[in-house]
Formats: structure tokens, C-alpha cells, sequence
């Protein structure tokens, strides 16, 4: 009897140095490029506050709009009579990351009013009475001797793209899948009237 459970124990312990011997193991390693910036002494300084993310939605057969808050803080002039503050889209082009060349491209609204590579889209305007919205602080903090700041955001959705690079594609249903990436960058001006 003792031999019989010796040599069970002895063939559970073989199993087991056969099953350990199966094992694998694998490892990956993620890398996040990180910048940190701090600017306190600039007229004006835009910062984007979180990033963009678009998914694809089968059942509406298109991606998500998203809100994109900034933060926009200008150096007030005590001899400024008026301020404006501008738009426009400088870059708006995701690519995906494999061989197609498929590309996307994310338009960019403020208050509904488009943002656009060719034109300027006004913010604030005090001369002309446009305060700013969520902005209006500006309107009222350029002519002080302090710095102020005020938050809003802008409203991001994919407007078309290309099956290959060239090829314009509507239906976004066609589009190969995976995943595209690039920046989306909005230029500021401001000007102080003196």
C-alpha cells in the first residue's frame, strides 16, 4: 500500500515538473512620450486640457464628436483700449499606423462657428462687442495690470478622410480598420490695441 502511494506522489510530481516545463512568459514594454511645460511670462498661452480619442460607432456607421477644453491666459496692458482674440486650424490629419495610407480628417467648431485653415475665426472682440462667452473674462482682464484666464472648448469630429492617401472616402463604414493618429493643431493670435 505505502508503494502504491509513493509511486502516485512520484507520478503527480513528474506531472507536475511537466506542466511547469510548458509554461511561457512574455514581456512588452509601453512608452509614453511626456512633455511638462510651464510659461508664466508669455502674453499669451493656450494649454489643451486632455487629448482627443474618436471611436468608431457601428450602428451610426461614423465616429464620435468630442469636446476639447483649453485653458487661455493673456498678460493684461493698462494702456490696451481694445483686445482680440483669434483662431485657426493649422493641422487636422490623422494617418493610420500600418501600410494603407488610410487617412482622417478632424474638423474643429468653436460656439458652432468652423474652424479653418484659410480664415480666422474671432473669439473675443471688444471693439466689436464680442465678449467671449465663456472667454469673457479676457474681455475684461486684457486692460489690467495683472494676468487672466478663462477656459472653454472646442467641438472635434472626424469631416472625411481617404481610403489610401488619395482616394476620398464619405462612407466611413469602407475604411479598413485600425488606427490613425497625428495632431490636431488651432494657432491663437491675440492683439492688444493700444
Amino acid at each position: 500500500m505505502e508503494l502504491k502511494i509513493a509511486a502516485i506522489a512520484l507520478s503527480t510530481l513528474i506531472g507536475m515538473s511537466t506542466a511547469q516545463a510548458a509554461d511561457a512568459t512574455s514581456q512588452a514594454i509601453a512608452t509614453w512620450s511626456a512633455v511638462a511645460k510651464k510659461d508664466t511670462t508669455s502674453k499669451l498661452v493656450v494649454t489643451p486640457l486632455g487629448s482627443l480619442t474618436f471611436q468608431y460607432a457601428e450602428g451610426i456607421k461614423g465616429f464620435n464628436s468630442q469636446k476639447g477644453l483649453f485653458d487661455v491666459t493673456i498678460a493684461g496692458d493698462t494702456t490696451a483700449t481694445a483686445f482680440k482674440l483669434t483662431s485657426r486650424l493649422v493641422a487636422n490629419t490623422l494617418t493610420q499606423l500600418d501600410t494603407s495610407g488610410s487617412t482622417l480628417e478632424v474638423g474643429v467648431k468653436y460656439n458652432g462657428a468652423p474652424i479653418e485653415k484659410t480664415t480666422d475665426t474671432i473669439m473675443v472682440n471688444t471693439a466689436s462687442g464680442i465678449l467671449g462667452g465663456n472667454l469673457s473674462a479676457l474681455s475684461a482682464g486684457y486692460k489690467t495690470a495683472d494676468r487672466t484666464y478663462a477656459q472653454d472648448a472646442f467641438t472635434f469630429f472626424i469631416t472625411g478622410g481617404t481610403a489610401d492617401g488619395t482616394t476620398a472616402i464619405t462612407d466611413f463604414s469602407k475604411l479598413p480598420d485600425g488606427v490613425w493618429s497625428g495632431d490636431v493643431s488651432v494657432r491663437f493670435d491675440a492683439t492688444w490695441t493700444l
